[in-house]
């Protein structure tokens, strides 16, 4: 095989790489479009990100098992005509339970494709150039994990949610052509017999409980028997099928692996990059679009440079692994990436997106070196059991994944409901103490209680609730009805205060004019000088009468001004207070995931280890 055709087929092969970690990512931006075209339900809508996630994380090590038994190519192929058959079907379904059970069936294609990638590139080229490989390797699954959103934005902004599948069709049809045309066919030769299918169903049913339990257990409920009952017949399945792979002769995955601790410390690191990997594609995204109403483009603008990062990261990091081993290099990564979790703990509405920008350049820094973990997982593997390596490593960052929406996304859940309640009590004192109309403040009590009704981080911002409740106040402050006072020590105060004596000297003048009036008219029917002075002063008390009357007007417009810009006042520390307490829960997440993983990041001293001697 010439170089040129080894490249354009490792080509081929990232191609297919790319698109099926992609799908993991990029559907989540276009989940309300669904919602809204299908008119259905969040809850309904989210299983269709929510089922090929599922399918990535349940298949992988099955779909890698088989592969290498009966022959990565046509494996390969086979997962790539039902990734690319089923993304077309995808795009044009025409109900949401269609689509959903398309969604599962190009997920089982992508759990076939993305595994078995890292040993055909193996086979293309050797073992020699294992570190290579799987740094682009690498670096393509991080691109695509941390692209997703964006590229998913843009397509959005631009076009159909149905292009977020469509998209993948020419790309499935481009890798099919190159692998057909230009790979060899691979097997792992140590194998032999039948696939263990007691082994592939109590895998399957493992890894389908904990996978299910962790992705709904916040929409179930973490305490609801259908989540407890999956999370613990998961982990008996988990335990049976570790069990039997002890027992039979050709197991589905041969438990021995694991006694290689690179493989499995790696696998935990990679599986702590999918982890992490949540806050700054998932979380953040909430923030920019929920909070500070970014549209999905300009959320997605602001989070590429992670995928962008990364690009560089991953290939800088596997030379660094070249020299010095696998140990400093994820090591470092996942420090950086807790810091990088850290320093977005910092971020507030007010913050400067160029700040975010840089955190997040940290952030794809620390996730392109902890990527090396990939690397890492089968450098001391032999080259045959490189497919059921990848297979192990990459299901594990699927779970991590997994495990981080769980963890993250309830925390931030849990965070969010408690700020709201505070944001509603202060929000109620806060009115309470301006100096407003009784009628204000009940319409104020009655949409505040609308406006925070509502629970969880999907509904942060209820712009419909927003409007209602401004609208509400500004038709209610048009009522005259018991005005309060301007607050005392204002300059409105002072104001009314003048005018409300200067009121009162026209009530008195108006009233010695009225007295003046009926004098003059009992003389002026003596008197024609004087009944002409009388008919004057009957014109002064007129104008009189009119001043005063005026006068009430502004009195009342001056309460009216006075309860405007109280009540503008009042929204104002609303907001202020409700920016605060959002930001803190935002904040209490990013910690709690850059604890999670500066506590684990020792497992990376095990990544590595000295070779043999002879």
């Amino acid at each position: 095989m010439s170089k040129a055709t080894k490249i354009i087929s490792f080509i081929g092969l990232t191609i297919a790489m790319f698109m099926g970690t992609l799908d993991s990512t990029i559907v989540n931006i276009a989940l309300p479009k669904i919602m809204t075209h299908f008119n259905a339900s969040l809850t309904d809508t989210s299983w269709v990100a929510t089922i090929y996630t599922l399918a990535l994380a349940v298949f992988m090590i099955t779909g890698s098992k088989i592969a290498d038994r009966y022959g990565r190519k046509k494996i390969m192929l086979l997962g790539l005509a039902l990734f690319g058959g089923f993304s077309a079907a995808c795009m044009l379904a025409t109900s949401l339970p269609e689509l959903i059970a398309f969604r599962f069936f190009q997920g089982l294609g992508g759990a076939i494709i993305t595994p078995i990638v890292l040993p055909m590139g193996i086979e293309i080229f050797g073992k020699a150039h294992m570190s290579k490989i799987a740094s682009v390797v690498g670096a393509v699954t991080a691109l695509a994990a941390a692209g997703g959103p964006p590229i998913g934005g843009v397509i959005i902004e631009y076009a159909s949610w149905r292009w977020v599948f469509g998209i993948n069709v020419p790309l499935t049809i481009v890798a099919f052509l190159i692998i057909a045309m230009g790979v060899r066919e691979s097997y792992d030769e140590s194998l032999a017999g039948r696939i263990d299918l007691p082994g592939t169903v109590l895998l399957t049913l493992g890894l389908g409980g904990l996978t299910f339990g962790l992705l709904e257990g916040r929409q179930y409920g973490w305490q609801s028997g259908i989540i407890l009952g999956t999370l613990i017949g998961g982990v008996l399945a988990i335990g049976l099928f570790i069990f039997i792979e002890s027992k039979v002769k050709h197991p589905l995955l041969e438990l021995d692996l694991f006694r290689e601790k690179t493989l499995t410390a790696s696998s935990l690191v990679y599986f702590l990059t999918g982890f992490a990997l949540v806050s700054p594609t998932l979380i953040l995204n909430y923030f920019l679009q929920d909070v500070l109403n970014d549209t999905a483009l300009h959320a997605a603008l602001i989070i590429i440079p992670v995928s962008l990062t990364i690009m560089v990261a991953m290939p800088l990091g596997t030379k660094l692994f070249d020299q010095v081993g696998a140990v400093p290099v994820t090591l470092i990564g996942l420090l950086v990436m807790a810091a990088s979790l850290l320093l977005l703990s910092f971020i507030t509405t007010t913050t400067p997106k160029v700040v975010i920008i840089t955190f997040l350049v940290i952030n794809g820094v620390g996730f392109g070196f902890s990527s090396v973990s990939l690397v890492a997982s089968v450098k001391h593997l032999p080259k045959n059991k490189s497919g059921i390596g990848s297979g192990i490593v990459n299901a594990a960052r699927q779970i991590g994944t997994c495990l981080g929406i769980a963890i993250l996304v309830t925390v931030l859940d849990n965070n969010v409901n408690t700020a709201k309640q505070h944001i509603h009590q202060d929000a109620i004192q806060i009115v309470d103490r301006q100096q407003l109309s009784p009628k204000v403040k009940k319409v104020a009590h009655q949409q505040l209680n609308s406006l925070f009704s509502t629970t969880g981080s999907a509904n942060l911002t209820t712009k419909n609730k927003q409007t209602n409740l401004r609208r509400a106040l500004k038709q209610a402050a048009k009522s005259q009805v018991d005005l309060p006072r301007p607050q005392k020590g204002t300059d409105l105060h002072q104001v009314y205060q003048a005018q409300k004596k200067l009121a009162l000297a026209t009530d008195n003048l108006k009233a010695g004019n009225q007295q003046l009036a009926l004098t003059l008219t009992k003389l002026g029917n003596q008197n024609t000088a004087i009944s002409k002075l009388s008919v004057a002063s009957q014109k002064i008390n007129l104008s009189n009468q009119q001043i005063s009357q005026g006068q009430k007007k502004l009195l009342v417009g001056l309460k009216q001004l006075a309860q405007k810009e109280a009540l503008t006042t009042a929204l104002r520390k609303i907001k202020h207070t409700k920016n605060r307490q959002i930001s803190q829960a935002f904040s209490h997440t990013y910690l709690v995931g850059a604890v999670i993983v500066l506590i684990l990041s020792p497992i990376a001293l095990l990544t590595d280890r000295k070779p043999l001697k002879s």
